[in-house]
This record gives C-alpha cells, sequence and structure tokens, in this order.
C-alpha cells in the first residue's frame, strides 16, 4: 500500500470514530483551508477585465458586499467604474430612471462623455446611487400617501371644455383643445402664454421639438408651427379624415 492510499484509510477510520461536534470542528477548519478568491486568483495579464465583466453582473446590494470582501475586489468595483455602469443599465431599462436622470440632471454623468468633458471619479456614483433609490422611495410613498401637489389648469373656452392631447417640458405645457386651438402654458405660473390659432376642428394630437409644434386636427388637417413665435408655418392637407397621431423624427 502507497502512502497516500495511508493516509487516505488513515483519515476516513478517523473521520468514522469521530463524534459529531469533531466532525464540526473539522468542517470548518477545512472549509477556511479550502476557500479561494476567484477574483484575486484570475490570471494578472487579464484580471480587471474578467474580473470587471462578472462583478458587473451584481445588483446594488451584492455590489456593496464585494466592496467589503477585500482590498482586490475593492479596487476592480472602483477602477471599473462599477456604480457608474449599474446607474446606466437602470437607466437604459427603466423608464422612472430615465425620467430622474433627466429631470435631476444627472444624466450628464453618464455614458460616454462628450469631447473634451471628463466624468467624475467612482466615488461620485458611488454616492449617486443610494440618493437616486432615496428620491424614487420618497416619490413612491408620495404617491401611496396621496402627498402630491395638485395643481389645475383651467383649460375650458366659451367653445368646449375638452382636453384632447398635450406635451411638457421643465418650462411649458402644450394642450390640444377640443375648440379647434393649441395653448401654451407657463410649467410655473400655470398661466397662459400663447394660443394657436389656424385649426377648423378639434386638435387630437400634437407632439414639439425645440424648433417647431406639429399638430394633427379632425379637420383632417397637419399644421406646423413655430415653438418660439407660434406662427403656423406649413399646413399638410393630404389627409382623408381625422389625423390622430403625430410624430417628431
Amino acid at each position: 500500500m502507497d502512502y497516500f492510499n495511508f493516509q487516505t484509510d488513515f483519515i476516513n477510520e478517523a473521520l468514522r470514530r469521530m463524534t459529531p461536534n469533531q466532525h464540526s470542528y473539522v468542517y470548518s477548519h477545512l472549509r477556511a483551508i479550502l476557500q479561494r478568491d476567484f477574483i484575486t486568483l484570475l490570471p494578472k495579464k487579464g484580471l480587471d477585465h474578467v474580473a470587471e465583466k462578472i462583478l458587473g453582473y451584481l445588483d446594488a446590494n451584492s455590489l456593496c458586499a464585494a466592496e467589503l470582501v477585500c482590498i482586490s475586489w475593492l479596487r476592480v468595483i472602483s477602477e471599473g467604474m462599477l456604480w457608474k455602469k449599474l446607474i446606466e443599465r437602470k437607466v437604459q431599462t427603466d423608464l422612472l430612471w430615465r425620467g430622474l436622470a433627466e429631470r435631476r440632471s444627472w444624466i450628464q454623468y453618464l455614458f460616454k462623455p462628450k469631447p473634451g468633458e471628463h466624468h467624475p471619479p467612482h466615488n461620485f456614483y458611488r454616492r449617486l446611487y443610494p440618493s437616486i433609490i432615496k428620491d424614487i422611495d420618497a416619490i413612491e410613498n408620495n404617491w401611496r400617501c396621496g402627498k402630491h401637489n395638485l395643481q389645475r389648469i383651467n383649460c375650458r373656452s366659451e367653445n368646449s371644455k375638452g382636453v384632447y392631447c398635450l406635451q411638457y417640458d421643465e418650462n411649458k405645457i402644450v394642450s390640444g383643445l377640443r375648440d379647434n386651438t393649441i395653448k401654451v402654458w407657463d410649467r410655473n405660473t400655470l398661466a397662459c402664454t400663447r394660443v394657436l390659432n389656424g385649426h377648423t376642428g378639434s386638435v387630437l394630437c400634437l407632439q414639439y421639438d425645440e424648433r417647431v409644434i406639429i399638430s394633427g386636427s379632425s379637420d383632417s388637417t397637419v399644421r406646423v408651427w413655430d415653438v418660439h413665435t407660434g406662427d403656423m408655418v406649413n399646413t399638410l392637407i393630404h389627409h382623408c379624415e381625422a389625423v390622430l397621431v403625430s410624430m417628431l423624427l
């Protein structure tokens, strides 16, 4: 019998004779010996790339735990900007995150920076993530508990009181009305700043960008308006029935 087999038989016999408490002690001792840090043991040449790829799949709670494992893991997370990548993934897949990114203006710190610009360091995103979660929790709590500030815009006119469509941004609200008009409202004061006249039927759809407003109506026309002056700049009259959808590309 060779030495290895002798050792194996000896250990098997010893284990067979042990009590459950002794088995537990041996198990805890062996578990510590057999533990391996797979991140640190990755080939040094490709350590960061492979490790970032692996840890990049973690959610926020797991990423927090991974930071506490050891200095090597923390370095991979920091140098790989994994908190930034996690936030970017959320913004790409969740409309609430996307809306907050645009509204709170931290979307400028995500994705590829513009030429000549540099994004903040890793710690900025490490602090940003919990602040986003706090923001989301506050929004959801406000809706659940009714803690919202309700403001009303009076769109009534002599001819109608129907609002068929609207679009808004940080500065203005643009609404299409049943009385054939488009009205532009100041987002802060809720005052009507401009009335666009031209359609001879209800305004059923609209959309705008920084240059023009496009509107469709039950009068079978699509009209183009200058977003700054409110002047009508074009009319498309080739539809046979009411225009229900408008889109800018």
